[in-house]
């Protein structure tokens, strides 16, 4: 292991993605239209279309499916039309954070710049989190293009509006080996009808001319390479021809409303100026990032990916107006069911960046549809294990989390632990006593009643057969645990348990008459699951080593003993989760031996192999899924298959590990995103923005420098001030800081590092304005060159310098500390 990686060295070690997808939307509206890598446009949804709940809401828009392909030149090309990262092809952000992403393609002498946002027709972009029925999203597309070189000449853009049947949003993206079948749509100047309705709006550009039927069949040509994604002759195409003088520019406007409207709107569409809709979705986008929690590093793509990525995420949140749920979404158009525990693990993300207004309606719909029906929870997701999990099932009693109807893609106990957290933490990040209230429908009850929901299931499994407890005694009982996962699982436990225990911490922070009792069944349970776990171990088969020796192995469920029976879902739903996030405590002998298992990997030909898909960024994987190597792993620098759940954020920052923490921050900052567009996906070359993984990710930035930790049985917690920075971010000179960043105390912390010229020493100037008091206050002060601390002061005064790097800070809910650090002299 290096002493410490860098994102430089780390992105040297990975294939980059190159099927980018990028949303734009409206914070509230509940649909949102993609942008591909070759700046062609979907409108969806793809996914879930045909449940009952989703008929209804899209029944006003009639058939609204689109695929609009661009290509350029004559003979018409649709470049990189595959997703297989054509340099011909960059793409970017506004302001290189902004949620309004543009494509720049070259074409011979050409530079064809695509700009695409959205906004509500007839309303602000504000006024998105206050929905009604009859909201329209409109996307406006606008091309311009600019003549390069000595010699005048004339450009071709070409757009095919077609069905999306060769379009892929899903576990991977992609588009088929042919174009969509051409929209029945003709084109009367400006409009493009479909049914006696428009679907697009083209106005007349000011310089060239739109063909439509072309004139000239062979500029669209006989046949495109198959290197450039399809074979047969596009038809029905659009062609803008515009003549160009050296260094001339020219604009195009297309404007594509989310489904098919009457003419009297498309005329008021075809009024609206599409420049101040464009400033207008800059300055509401740029006051929404820049609201609060402000992060500043000396690398640049840092600072703007968690900028960049709480609009990502705004997005996301929509209303379902025939079902009256908000609902944050796992990823737009593909993921459009409803997977509450991804929204729940997200959400406080919004919160710590000041964005409650967003988070609060999707946190009352985890109260509105609070229930006694586990839904699917006892489906048995097995192949081969039948239509109903064995076991003691669940007792229908009110305060079930994770149960939304048709709309719930996967019933699962995590929601429930996860719903219960997100609504614990929102307290206390805000401190708003009014919100939490008390009573029938109050988020407390509701709080109240998802912990006794827990502990009377729990009773269920206190049993015994044959005079012995059974192997799960005192855990849940046996549920759906993943897509393809059922069972006894200790993830199901640990989410749970984590959920608990951050409703422990609120009920003790405000007194509540039963947070002892709370209290006592948090830890009973917590004891159980160790127990357990420790059992089930015991029994397990153990893992061979090279040296003849053996590992022991800790099982993901207490009745899977065998490792060769897992997959690589075991990274981030298997006992390190119940590390990372105090189920067990961090430094728990079985998170040890976990990590350790994974880390020695499995011998040849025993245990799981990835199945890499072909033409992706799986081959990243090829190297630890080797078939002919003596060992096979289950991730690779800490980056799981998945990406939407990482580990190695709450896990290595919990230990304190720092190498560990910088190898996976930097290799999944280097893999998981597309960089160009700052947007994270589930897997590989897969569906983005994907949630819960952007807003993990932020997390895992800001908890470099704020960070609350331990407390895992319902105390306190204590407070962490730069406990994880990079040396790569401590040179000679260098700034930080971290700037209004909401606490899980309430309140807020500000800092500010400063690197002195020569390197020996590091100014820091820390504000504290919290609502409650940590257990400790303590703060990290790291060389650029590993040189250790040997000196510190606060306020002018000597302090004592600890374990690690660190000193504490005189603990108060509300003061400032200028610190200075020293370093050993060579």
């Amino acid at each position: 292991m290096k002493d410490e990686w860098t994102f430089y060295e780390a992105k040297k070690c990975w294939k980059r993605m190159t099927k980018a997808v990028q949303h734009v939307g409206v914070p509230g509206c509940q649909w949102q239209v993609a942008v591909l890598w070759d700046g062609s446009l979907v409108f969806g949804p793809l996914g879930f279309r045909g449940i009952p709940p989703m008929q209804e809401e899209i029944a006003a828009f009639g058939n609204n499916l689109l695929h609009i392909s661009v290509g350029y030149g004559a003979p018409l090309r649709f470049i990189d039309r595959r997703g297989t990262g054509n340099p011909a092809i960059r793409r970017s952000l506004e302001d290189s954070r902004l949620p309004i992403p543009h494509i720049e393609t070259q074409e011979d002498d050409f530079i064809w710049h695509e700009t695409v946002f959205a906004h509500l027709y007839g309303r602000k972009l504000e006024d998105g989190m206050k929905p009604r029925p009859n909201d329209l999203l409109v996307a406006p597309v606008l091309f311009k293009v600019r003549k390069t070189g000595n010699d005048a000449g004339c450009g071709h853009l070409w757009l095919h509006f077609g069905d999306t049947s060769q379009v892929r949003l899903g576990y991977k993206a992609g588009t088929g080996e042919e174009l969509g079948k051409s929209l029945a749509h003709k084109f009367e100047a400006p409009f493009g009808i479909v049914e006696n309705k428009v679907r697009y709006l083209l106005p007349t550009p000011s310089k060239g001319k739109l063909n439509w039927p072309v004139e000239n069949p062979e500029e669209v040509g006989d046949e495109v390479e198959a290197s450039e994604g399809m074979n047969s002759q596009p038809k029905n195409v659009i062609e803008w021809e515009v003549p160009l003088a050296p260094g001339e520019e020219a604009e195009l406007r297309l404007i594509v409303p989310y489904g098919l409207v009457d003419f009297s709107i498309a005329e008021r569409l075809l009024a609206l100026d599409s420049d101040v809709l464009l400033n207008d979705a800059r300055c509401f986008w740029k006051g929404l990032l820049d609201r609060q929690s402000a992060i500043t590093t000396p690398d640049d793509f840092v600072n703007d990916y968690a900028a960049a990525v709480v609009g990502q995420m705004a997005q996301q949140v929509g209303y379902r107006h025939k079902s009256r749920l908000w609902m944050y979404k796992t990823s737009p158009n593909h993921y459009e069911g409803y997977w509450p525990c991804n929204a729940a693990m997200a959400l406080p993300t919004l919160d710590l960046r000041g964005l409650t207004h967003i988070s609060r309606p999707v946190l009352q719909s985890f109260i509105d549809f609070q229930t006694d029906d586990v839904g699917a929870l006892e489906v048995e997701r097995r192949k081969g294990e039948g239509a109903k999990i064995a076991g003691e099932g669940f007792e229908r009693r009110p305060g079930f989390f994770g149960n939304f109807g048709d709309w719930t893609a996967n019933t699962l106990l995590l929601s429930h632990g996860l719903e219960l957290w997100a609504l614990a933490s929102h307290y206390r990040i805000t401190r708003d006593n009014k919100w939490l209230g008390d009573g029938p429908g109050s988020p407390l009850n509701a709080i109240l009643d998802a912990c006794d929901w827990l502990i009377a299931q729990r009773r269920r499994t206190m049993r015994e057969e044959n005079g012995k407890k059974v192997p799960h005694w005192g855990l849940l009982p046996a549920a759906s645990a993943h897509d393809w996962l059922s069972g006894n699982t200790i993830f199901n436990d640990a989410y749970c348990i984590y959920g608990m225990i951050e409703a422990v911490r609120l009920l003790r922070e405000i007194e509540h008459p039963r947070a002892e009792v709370l209290t006592r069944e948090l830890n009973d349970y917590r004891a159980g699951l160790r127990e357990r776990y420790i059992e089930a171990r015991n029994r397990a088969r153990r893992l061979p080593m090279p040296c003849g020796t053996e590992l022991p192995y800790v099982t993901r469920d207490v009745y899977e003993l065998d490792w060769t029976k897992t997959d690589w879902t075991y990274t981030g739903y298997g006992p390190l989760r119940a590390g990372a996030w105090g189920a067990l405590e961090p430094y728990d002998e079985l998170v040890d031996q976990a990590l350790a298992f994974l880390e020695a990997g499995m011998p040849k030909g025993e245990g799981f192999y990835f199945g890499q898909a072909a033409d992706t960024a799986d081959v990243n994987f090829q190297d630890i899924s080797n078939r002919d190597a003596d060992r096979h792993f289950l991730w690779r620098h800490y980056v799981e298959y998945e990406t939407m759940w990482p580990i190695g954020c709450h896990l290595f920052l919990s230990r304190d590990d720092l190498p560990r923490f910088f190898e996976w921050l930097f290799h999944n900052l280097s893999i998981v995103l597309h960089h160009e567009w700052r947007v994270g996906v589930e897997s590989l070359d897969g569906v983005p923005s994907c949630a819960p993984g952007d807003g993990e990710r932020w997390r895992a930035i800001r908890n470099m420098f704020v960070n609350e930790r331990g407390g895992y049985d319902g105390s306190q917690q204590s407070l962490w001030l730069l406990q994880a920075i990079p040396r790569s971010w401590l040179k000679l000179g260098d700034s930080l800081s971290a700037k209004d960043m909401r606490t899980y105390f309430g309140g807020h912390v500000d800092i500010e590092v400063d690197v002195a010229q020569d390197g020996n020493s590091v100014v820091v100037s820390a504000k504290i304005d919290i609502a409650v008091p940590p257990t400790e206050i303590r703060i990290r002060l790291r060389s650029g060159d590993g040189r250790p601390l040997v000196s510190a002061e606060i306020n002018g005064v000597k302090t004592p310098v600890i374990d690690g790097d660190t000193i504490k800070l005189p603990i108060q809910i509300k003061g400032e500390y200028r610190i200075i650090g020293c370093f050993e002299t060579r």
